[in-house]
């Protein structure tokens, strides 16, 4: 099993598989679904088997394996307990949790999309997840200050709900309206961290897409030279 994963990761299509999964859990799975159990196993369950599928698989020497499979049967406690018992430090332990795995797959995302080889669209693919893995690493620190501090963002009263999976799904909104510099103002940060998150996540949604694509075109730019000296030197 762990060959076919490793197979998965070291190819290309690994990447639009990614983005497809991401997809469908921010536009598919958050909103339509509202049992606590199912969001459990299929939101959290899903998501958590990719990251450390992708993880491990990209950095799977022993250190790396132990602390991602640690991470993982922490993350997966905590959320089972949270389930039965709402308590605001499970939450906050999520959240944080939440946020190094994604740190972590965004790491492994990036190498995948840059190393060498030519640029396909399943690398677009994978640049276009790790855009939205950027938006949900910062919606999972804003979930942790929210816990954290339940004044760290004022929330419209048409959203705001102390349920730790209904707030989610608006920190999650609100991270990605960030990220695209929306800004439609029905969330607000007050406390001065969630104000310097926001800012932060406010110019990696503006600098990222050009860099981004700086990098890839110059990528494509180096490859094909090689590309034409391989074609000349067939008979």
């Amino acid at each position: 099993m762990h060959r076919h994963v490793q197979r998965l990761w070291a190819q290309d299509v690994g990447l639009s598989i990614l983005l497809g999964v991401v997809f469908f859990q921010i536009f598919v799975l958050y909103p339509l679904v509202e049992s606590e159990i199912t969001r459990l196993f299929l939101v959290h369950g899903t998501f958590l088997l990719i990251i450390v599928s992708g993880v491990m698989s990209v950095l799977g020497t022993p250190v790396w394996g132990r602390v991602v499979i640690v991470l993982a049967l922490a993350n997966v406690t905590f959320r089972v307990i949270e389930s039965i018992n709402h308590q605001w430090w499970l939450a906050c332990s999520n959240g944080i949790i939440s946020a190094i795995f994604l740190a972590l797959l965004i790491g492994v995302i990036i190498v995948q999309v840059f190393r060498e080889g030519p640029i396909n669209l399943h690398r677009i693919a994978g640049s276009v997840a790790l855009y939205m893995l950027i938006g949900l690493f910062f919606a999972s620190i804003y979930v942790f200050l929210d816990f954290l501090n339940p004044s760290s963002f004022n929330i419209s009263p048409n959203l705001d709900s102390r349920d730790p999976h209904l707030v989610a799904g608006d920190l999650i909104y609100y991270s990605f309206i960030t990220l695209t510099s929306v800004g439609f103002g029905d969330i607000l940060p007050v406390l001065p961290i969630a104000k310097t998150t926001t800012m932060l996540e406010s110019m990696v949604g503006q600098l990222f897409p050009a860099i981004l694509l700086a990098r890839l075109v110059a990528m494509e730019i180096e490859a094909s030279p090689r590309r034409r000296s391989k074609h000349d030197r067939k008979p």
